[in-house]
């Protein structure tokens, strides 16, 4: 199941304007007599069932992120030399490729 990042951060799913002119549980008119109970009622039902999502998005997160880099990691050329302590390499800089201007070009 894949959840929105609002449906994340506040555990419901967002309310859109069609939903004002079709009357929806989000919408419907708040009865006074027992507002405290059903204020009660909605944040607890949003949040037991926020950590929920909160679990499996990040379950799922991880999954895809692991068979990211799995798919990387195939891509890869094999490493044919190690490196070791003393060893010298040639260090490339890509900036002073990149600085070069038009005063240099021959006319």
């Amino acid at each position: 199941m894949k959840y929105t990042l609002f449906d994340l951060t506040y555990g419901r799913t967002a309310t859109l304007p069609i939903n004002f002119t079709v009357e929806t549980y989000s919408v419907q008119p708040i009865n006074k007599e027992n507002f405290q109970e059903t204020l009660q009622r909605r944040a607890y039902l949003l949040l037991s069932t926020l950590e929920g999502k909160k679990r499996i998005a990040a379950t799922h997160i991880e999954h895809f992120q692991a068979q990211q880099k799995e798919r990387h990691d195939n891509k890869l050329p094999p490493i044919t030399n190690e490196f070791k302590i003393g060893n010298k390499v040639f260090l490339y800089r890509t900036k002073a490729e990149k600085q070069w201007s038009e005063k240099f070009e021959n006319k």
